[in-house]
């Protein structure tokens, strides 16, 4: 939301793409991007609601962020085999004053990889399969490296307090899922059933 003390988010970009037609059905496209990015908010470090009582405008940060990448895809769209494949290459980071020591850091949507394929063959009339075949690099989290005890204030008593380094500095696994389904087709008396049986 935009406040007194919370300027609007702004965004701006520029893309370029080109696509061509190729022989048997085949269509190829690729697009680069840049996006520019202001007054963008962000937890402060170690911000919390628990026990407090500030506005929430108070635990936050104002910063920016900048995205760019490169996108591909191959397209088969006639036959009885049809389908595509995509691949994304991408960079989103943030920056904020206060954060990170002031350094930029990946976003915690930040996906270095992206690729998609989707396969569909048609048997004939009844019988069709489908193949769905996802994969991206994995999120960009925070991670404590160590800890140690604190005494605590405010009369809470001692207290365990994580020690972080960097900002989104730690990625998890990669994420990849594979879809097979197979359907059939049957024309009835009042229209069309289809069966459908997927493994994943």
């Amino acid at each position: 939301p935009v406040t007194d003390s919370i300027p609007p988010q702004q965004g701006n970009q520029v893309a370029i793409g080109y696509t061509r037609e190729l022989k048997k059905g085949y269509r190829i496209g690729s697009e680069a991007y840049y996006k520019t990015m202001n007054n963008l908010i962000e937890y402060k470090e170690g911000a919390s609601f628990f026990g407090s009582n500030q506005n929430w405008e108070s635990l936050v940060e104002v910063g920016s962020g900048y995205s760019y990448g490169l996108e591909v895809l191959l397209e088969k769209r006639t036959g009885k085999t049809t389908g595509w494949i995509g691949y994304t290459l991408s960079w989103t980071n943030r920056q904020f004053a206060n954060i990170n020591n002031g350094e930029e850091f990946p976003y915690r949507y930040d996906r270095r990889h992206d690729i998609s394929f989707v396969l569909t063959h048609k048997f004939n009339e009844k019988f069709d399969i489908g193949v769905v075949w996802v994969y991206g690099t994995g999120n960009a989290i925070t991670l404590a490296l160590q800890k140690y005890n604190s005494l605590g204030d405010g009369g809470f008593g001692p207290s365990e307090v994580n020690h972080i380094e960097q900002r989104n500095g730690y990625r998890m696994p990669s994420y990849h899922r594979l879809d097979v389904g197979l359907n059939y087709h049957k024309k009835t008396k009042w229209g069309e059933s289809t069966w459908s049986f997927g493994v994943y």
